[in-house]
């Protein structure tokens, strides 16, 4: 019985990698029209999802979900509203950073450099 193959190593260029990007929709959007998010999973791992997003420079809000991320590129904030049992705080964002957000998290992002974050989420 001839070996399996076992699977190859994957590489992503994550900084470079072109994804097409789409306006906010309306409703997450906040005082900046026409700022816009890009995504790009690349796989699961574990029953959790691991991708790329971008957000132009803007503001826009959110309800989070599980996820961990680590910024790429660019800068920004995040604001996390005193609401459905969290504190509120405000995340500096620079290339580097890395972010732990709580499912039901009411968010409020502002992007000062596009930013692009690779993201590992349930």
């Amino acid at each position: 019985m001839p070996d399996e193959a076992k699977p190859l190593a994957t590489l992503v260029d994550a900084a470079n990698l072109p994804i097409a990007a789409e306006l906010i929709p309306e409703h997450q959007q906040l005082e900046v029209p026409g700022t816009s998010t890009s995504v790009h999973e690349v796989g699961n791992l574990a029953g959790a999802s691991i991708g790329i997003w971008e957000m132009s420079v803007g503001a826009m809000r959110n309800i989070e979900a599980e996820e961990y991320f680590v910024v790429l590129s660019g800068a920004g904030n995040i604001k996390i509203e005193q609401r459905a049992g969290f504190t509120a705080q405000e995340i500096e964002l620079v290339p580097g950073s890395l972010v732990r957000l709580h499912a039901g998290m009411h968010t409020e992002w502002r992007v000062t450099q596009t930013l692009r974050k690779i993201y590992l989420s349930l």
